[in-house]
């Protein structure tokens, strides 16, 4: 079973929609890489490999927003 800290997400909603609403979405990440099942793509934030988990898109108000962990390269946003 994958843990999923609740800080680690992409947000993947456009910025027109980010700006116009209280939620955005997003997709969860986690550090648990050694298995890669359908659905989910191996990326790289700050130097550390993750799993998105795109079959688990969600909604999460803006204001349970912390920091900014990192960008995702356009490699791994293409992967995604």
């Amino acid at each position: 079973m994958s843990y999923v800290r609740p800080e680690e997400a992409q947000i993947i909603s456009n910025n027109a929609a980010n700006a116009a609403l209280n939620r955005v979405i997003v997709i969860p990440l986690t550090s648990q890489v050694a298995k890669i099942y359908p659905g989910e793509a191996l990326v790289t934030l700050n130097g550390e490999q993750r799993t998105v988990m795109a079959d688990q898109v969600t909604t999460a108000s803006k204001q349970r927003l912390r920091t900014k962990l990192g960008s995702l390269d356009q490699a791994d946003i293409t992967t995604v």
